[in-house]
């Protein structure tokens, strides 16, 4: 069952006004196919300590609840099923990690049991009862403590909480140090934080013994992966494994794999014949879900006198939480590689330590390493203001990158694509009225009256790896997507992504109604559905556009070389005397004699001779026949999105509120397709990047119960505290792929978090203060102002 989306309304995406007038299908929405029994509702009974051995879980206490059909322990479940995978990684020392906790757990939150019943209530009330013997541990919720030798274990076996170290050095930065003018030192942490979808995690999972097929219904960033997951857990052909996506209410990147939850419901759907679903809980999902940065940074920075930065030096703690997912440890090794920015950097020396705790795993989460580089980059170009009494501006102009470079190699070893970041800041400035704000700043520090509201203005300029820096292996798929003129006129687009709700069936549309010269509303798109003649890894990294819709561009083309090639045949021209306009193929300067699309797909589904074959696609071994084309696509590189932001803040001397007066946000996200698609991604991004700097922070206390546990406690940013944002373009089309498209969607939680801090602590200024770690709270404000007063 894919998700399809024919008519555009209200000239927008055509994907919102379902959703708007409350027509979209949620997992929770779903009901079992036709024929098949009643479905079953799944919940997990979860550790209420940090740390503890599990001594005793009575299940006969719930068991003889009504309404419960089955209850399992984590013991009996999973024990003889396959550890959850890690990505491999030089001395990564692990431990191997079952769907669910076997006699220890190592986080509140850690699943120990799930209960079976007839309604969700029914078994969220079963779990809550059941009765569990533990004997408490000793914690450590701290990253630097739990480096500390007598700190307690997590995994007694591994002999530390050290999960790897890795350093590097790029460039001699012995020589750039030696050769500075100036050096200075800061401490920076990136909170950890709660990705917070509006819909948490979510699966209906059915088995029919009859059929051997599991079909799978989740909350995913990619169909494909949680296809070969399913199979890989249960031991079945990928064959038998059928899944799609719902609607998904938000993922940002902790959705494309699984943390145990949905392999376990297809395990007990498969025991009972039944169909399963699991819908995670909001306090559940605060406990259970894989959370994200969690990183402090202790920094060194050698500059010269007149701003220049010559070298970095970046020492990183990173928490990886009590146990590994599949790319847990390689994220904090992202920052690393970014850590030159958009600036000209002689040498960079990175060590990062991965470090075991009491708390939920860690994961990508929108950004997802770039966030981190961009805070240590864009803290340390604005002490070097201070430092040497410059205007931030001056500072960045001197060290960014000139647009005549590119394709640029950084000492990281990172290739830029394109850019022009002079440019972007020049226009971020002009609509900031940037030299305004500085006037007006001075003015209301000099005046005693108006000195209780203080004004800041802060920057951020920064690059946005989008896309795929590493091809495929061999005999890998590729991205793909399949294109067809069906024998109505209408255009088929089937592609492999999952949607989140980020405009993909739009954007598929509109790439494959540019090229084959028809209405919009004349382009059917589906996806969702890993029985598709499609593929693709998954929808993270701000790849979609650029990789998936060039497959659809290369399929759409080739469609319609096809279709002229058909038509040349028929009409006995030349194919390059032959235009595609108005859904009819037409001899050039004569349009009475024209073929429209739609005899032309039924001539061909009558007389299959009239068209080559093609090979049948690698991923279901279907033949494409018709009058349709099967593309796949690997850039040749990533592409780098870049950007500067700037907000204008005003802080309350006696109360430490801040109020963002303009935030300004100039992006360069490439060749762009649809302005509305992108800027709405812009907007989304800035208000999880506000949030981090304001406003959301995970906490645990130090026996590691988390005190973040609703959103009562964990307050993401309302939108009365957000601003009208101002936004505008810059494009740098990428030369990695067909259509010169770059990545838009994390720009803002990499570029909003530096601004704001930025701004607020030059509000701060005339006190002393120099840092403040995120979120800046009114509390956390106020209390730097009064201290240095």
């Amino acid at each position: 069952m894919a998700t399809t989306y024919t008519q555009p309304h209200a000239q927008g995406p055509r994907e919102d006004y379902p959703l708007i007038i409350g027509q979209g299908h949620y997992v929770d929405d779903l009901k079992p196919p036709a024929g098949r029994p009643a479905v079953l509702y799944a919940a997990f009974a979860r550790s209420i300590y940090a740390h503890a051995v599990i001594e005793q879980i009575n299940l006969d206490s719930v068991r003889s609840l009504e309404g419960v059909f089955a209850a399992h322990t984590g013991e009996e479940l999973v024990q003889d099923k396959p550890a959850l995978d890690v990505m491999p990684m030089k001395d990564l020392k692990k431990s191997p990690r079952k769907a669910m906790a076997i006699g220890r757990v190592r986080y509140v939150g850690d699943p120990l049991a799930v209960i079976l019943a007839d309604t969700r209530y029914g078994a969220q009330d079963a779990s809550d009862a059941l009765e569990v013997d533990y004997s408490p541990l000793p914690t450590v919720v701290d990253p630097e403590e739990a480096l500390l030798p007598e700190a307690p274990l997590l995994y007694e076996e591994l002999g530390t909480n050290q999960a790897y170290s890795a350093s590097a050095h790029y460039g001699d930065i012995e020589s750039a140090f030696t050769q500075a003018e100036h050096t200075i030192s800061l401490r920076l942490v990136n909170q950890r934080l709660a990705p917070s979808s509006i819909e948490p995690r979510a699966c209906m999972i059915d088995f029919d013994p009859q059929t051997g097929e599991l079909q799978a219904w989740v909350s995913s960033q990619s169909v494909y992966r949680m296809r070969d997951l399913l199979a890989q857990y249960l031991g079945l052909d990928r064959k038998q494994v059928h899944v799609h996506n719902a609607n998904v209410g938000g993922a940002f990147g902790v959705k494309n794999g699984s943390l145990g939850e949905e392999l376990v419901i297809a395990q007990l759907a498969m025991r009972y014949g039944r169909p399963i679903k699991w819908i995670e809980g909001r306090t559940e999902n605060l406990q259970a879900q894989a959370q994200g940065r969690g990183q402090i940074s202790y920094v060194e920075a050698a500059f010269q006198n007149n701003g220049r930065l010559l070298g970095l030096k970046v020492r990183s703690i990173a928490e990886i939480g009590a146990y590994l997912t599949t790319i847990t440890a390689m994220i904090p090794l992202r920052s690393a590689t970014f850590l030159c920015g958009p600036y000209t950097v002689q040498a960079v020396e990175s060590h990062i330590v991965g470090v075991y705790n009491n708390k939920a795993t860690s994961t990508a989460y929108r950004g997802a390493g770039r966030p981190e580089a961009a805070y240590i980059l864009e803290r340390v170009m604005d002490r070097i203001s201070q430092e040497l009494q410059l205007d931030p501006v001056e500072v960045r102009r001197r060290n960014l990158l000139a647009p005549d470079v590119f394709p640029y190699k950084t000492p990281t070893g990172v290739t830029y694509d394109s850019g022009n970041y002079q440019l972007a800041l020049d226009k971020a400035l002009a609509l900031a009225d940037y030299d305004g704000w500085r006037v007006k700043q001075q003015a209301r520090r000099a005046t005693p009256t108006q000195a209780s509201k203080l004004i800041g203005i802060g920057l951020a300029t920064f690059i946005e790896l989008s896309g795929d820096a590493i091809n495929p292996p061999p005999g890998a798929p590729r991205e793909a997507a399949t294109v067809r003129i069906q024998h109505d006129g209408t255009i088929l687009v089937q592609s492999g992504t999952a949607h989140n709700g980020q405009g993909h069936f739009t954007i598929f549309a509109q790439i494959a109604a540019n090229i084959l010269s028809v209405p919009l509303d004349a382009v059917e798109v589906r996806m969702n559905d890993s029985a598709l003649p499609a593929f693709s890894v998954g929808t993270f990294s701000s790849r979609i556009t650029q990789v998936s819709g060039s497959a659809v561009e290369l399929a759409a083309q080739a469609v319609r070389e096809k279709a002229l090639h058909v038509a040349a045949h028929l009409l006995e021209v030349a194919p390059d005397d032959l235009v595609i306009e108005e859904g009819q193929v037409k001899v050039r300067g004569v349009p009475s004699r024209a073929l429209p699309l739609a005899e032309l797909a039924r001539m061909v589904e009558e007389q299959p001779t009239l068209i080559a074959h093609e090979e049948p696609n690698p991923v279901n071994n279907v033949a494409i026949e018709g009058l349709a084309a099967w593309r796949d696509f690997a850039p040749a590189g990533a592409s780098y999105a870049s950007g500067t932001h700037i907000a204008v803040v005003e802080v309350e001397r006696e109360t430490g509120i801040t109020d963002i007066l303009s935030y300004i946000a100039v992006d360069d996200c490439g060749k762009i397709l649809n302005h509305e698609l992108v800027e709405a991604q812009l907007h989304g991004g800035l208000a999880q990047g506000i949030g981090q700097a304001l406003n959301e922070e995970v906490i645990y206390d130090r026996e590691g119960q988390l005190l973040s546990s609703t959103f009562m406690d964990y307050a993401m940013p309302t939108a009365e505290q957000l601003p009208n944002f101002i936004t505008d373009m810059v494009e740098s089309p990428s030369p990695t792929n067909p259509l010169g498209a770059k990545g838009a969607g994390e720009a803002g939680c990499v570029g909003g978090p530096p601004a704001i801090v930025n701004a607020i602590l030059d509000a701060l200024t005339p006190f002393g203060v120099k840092e403040l770690d995120m979120p800046l709270t009114p509390e956390r404000v106020w209390q730097a102002i009064h201290s240095e007063r």
